[in-house]
């Protein structure tokens, strides 16, 4: 049920409701984005693979790092990024990491991951874009949980091929778009992350494919936000 069809049956007049879209869709990456995680990339590594866990929950990191342990069995440069949800989690997902025998660093002690470095811990605030930048593929999470998953515009808008849980209701409309656009891979279960990331990380034209299509869904989806103004403007014209 849309947001549009439960206003009415709230009692909402047809005339005064508009569809204009998801604002989500408007984000705009600067070069500024671009040019820090390829910075990053640089200082990890630029040639190894690398693949992000955005905005883990507890319950999931532990599916993150037996999916790390496997992908490293088949690229032993590869690196895992990890971003916990919320700050409080920070340090016991670092000591997650250093207690499965991962070479781990952190964006507070260390500021950049070096060559040597398996688990990245990004322990800050308000640099997730350019962690995606740096990435080969992303997984999002909140969605091996019962959390509803989170963003996935971010990882779609720098072109990043997107794996999501189960878990997705509280963006269902933007994954299902992205999942039948061939932009997003759903798996039912953490045992199934690491086997994915691994195909993806195997098969550059598959990622560029997947790129490119949750690029063209974005760029499909623009608008909003313009539309939102004009009808404020319509109805508040001073």
């Amino acid at each position: 049920v849309s947001d549009y069809e439960r206003l009415l049956a709230l009692g909402a007049i047809s005339e005064r409701l508009a569809t204009v879209g998801n604002l989500k869709f408007d984000l705009v990456v600067s070069d500024g984005v671009k040019a820090r995680g390829a910075a990053f990339r640089e200082t990890a590594g630029s040639a190894r693979p690398v693949w992000i866990a955005a905005s883990t929950h507890e319950g999931e990191e532990l599916a993150v790092l037996k999916a790390h342990a496997q992908i490293l069995r088949r690229f032993p440069d590869a690196l895992l990024l990890i971003v916990p949800r919320h700050p409080e989690r920070f340090k016991p997902v670092t000591a997650a990491c250093r207690a499965y025998g991962f070479d781990t660093r952190t964006r507070s002690e260390d500021a950049d991951a070096n060559p040597a470095c398996q688990c990245f811990v990004a322990d800050s605030m308000g640099e997730l874009l350019d962690f995606y930048a740096a990435a080969d593929v992303a997984f999002v999470g909140g969605s091996l949980v019962a959390v509803g998953g989170h963003n996935l515009l971010e990882p779609a808008a720098l072109g990043k091929p997107v794996i999501v849980g189960p878990q997705t209701f509280n963006f269902a409309e933007v994954t299902e778009n992205l999942i039948n656009a061939g932009a997003v891979l759903r798996i039912g279960d953490g045992d199934a992350l690491g086997p994915e990331v691994l195909r993806l990380l195997s098969r550059d034209v598959e990622r560029r494919s997947m790129g490119a299509a949750a690029f063209a869904v974005m760029e499909c989806e623009r608008g909003a936000v313009a539309r939102t103004m004009a009808l404020i403007e319509r109805v508040m014209p001073a």
